[in-house]
């Protein structure tokens, strides 16, 4: 992948599916959900938009600082998982909302409805909700939250839970899987602590998630693993904290900066190991959250190992002067996810080609 924006307005927060021959992305607005699609994973300059949800003029509920959604497709049903806070109380009352669609076709914006709060999920502060089905088919969801019973704002950890179904939670399941305990995970000179934005990636060879550390408004923002070894999902040791990142920025660089909060794609191609990660990061390292573009980089197995190399913008990322040619994705019909095989072997051998191009020079890093 070319490393280079893929549209050019801000996208915090950008989560991309494959789905019925297309991509669909959403990312953090602030005051709505919105739904993209292309038929280019590394471009959507003039695509299909439309707008999922937007809290009713007047009302306060769930109705300011509308950060992270993600698109899911769940039990035959599309669903979008967000955050959202009280306009008359503020970042404290962030919790974990649903969208639930009465269409097999996401970008039909009629069909999106508002579902509420998760139902089941404990009373505190919770944000970046992911959900991934593990062990066949029991559905979790992944959060980033603070300590229960701590309101001080100055930690956020990784809790995991267990779902009844897409839109409740198991109150009795609820895990804390990783502690934002690292020096490198704690900015402001260690006196916050933040693990947020998990993802799950589920690869031959690599089971767990992909979270963000450190403060999102810093150049010290990164991407971090945390690796499922087998055994109880709820019991915090089967998973395994890497202690180095997986991808950070060099401040005295030339960027991408603070790159974090990514979505993945796994390559549909036979045999192809390669992993498509969708990040934000900012042009400049002293922008804060403003400018923060996605991207698209291609990872492969070594880079989730236990001891993998931590990637670094060290060095500006060799140009790649075409995408990566057609990704077929996935098409979803009664039976779930179906990756359709590729026959155009033409096809293929250019995808092999520039992956295998930008896999060395990373591996060079």
């Amino acid at each position: 992948m070319s490393n280079r924006v893929i549209c050019d307005v801000d996208m915090p927060d950008p989560w991309m599916v494959a789905a019925q021959g297309r991509f669909y992305l959403t990312f953090t607005l602030g005051n709505r959900v919105e739904i993209w699609a292309s038929q280019e994973l590394e471009n959507f300059r003039n695509c299909e938009k439309i707008v999922a949800w937007k809290p009713a003029s007047g009302t306060t509920e769930w109705s300011v600082d509308i950060w992270a959604p993600e698109l899911h497709y769940l039990g035959g049903r599309w669903y979008v998982y967000f955050c959202a806070a009280h306009g008359g109380i503020g970042n404290r009352s962030h919790r974990t909302t649903i969208l639930r669609s009465e269409s097999q076709n996401p970008m039909d914006a009629d069909a999106w409805t508002f579902v509420g709060p998760m139902k089941g999920l404990p009373d505190h502060w919770n944000i970046d909700a992911t959900v991934f089905t593990l062990n066949s088919n029991e559905l979790y969801c992944c959060y980033s939250g603070w300590p229960l019973g701590d309101s001080s704002d100055t930690q956020q950890d990784l809790f995991l839970i267990q779902l009844a179904n897409p839109e409740q939670a198991i109150p009795n399941t609820l895990t804390c899987i990783s502690r934002a305990s690292l020096p490198w995970e704690r900015p402001d000179g260690g006196r916050r602590g933040v693990n947020e934005g998990p993802t799950w990636l589920s690869i031959p060879g690599f089971q767990g998630i992909v979270y963000s550390a450190n403060g999102s408004w810093t150049c010290d923002y990164k991407l971090a693993v945390l690796r499922y070894n087998g055994g109880n999902p709820r019991d915090e040791r089967s998973w395994v904290k890497r202690p180095t990142p997986l991808l950070e920025s060099d401040p005295s660089g030339p960027g991408p900066f603070g790159p974090g909060h990514a979505s993945f794609l796994v390559s549909p191609y036979p045999g192809d190991a390669r992993v498509f990660c969708i990040y934000h990061a900012t042009g400049r390292p002293d922008e804060g959250w403003n400018n923060r573009k996605a991207r698209v980089l291609c990872m492969g197995l070594e880079h989730f190992q236990p001891h993998g190399q931590t990637i670094r913008f060290t060095a500006a990322t060799g140009p790649v002067t075409s995408t990566a040619g057609p990704y077929p994705g996935q098409q979803y019909g009664n039976g779930g996810p179906y990756a359709p095989p590729i026959h155009n072997q033409q096809r293929r051998s250019l995808v092999d080609k520039l992956g295998d191009k930008v896999s060395k020079m990373l591996g060079g890093r």
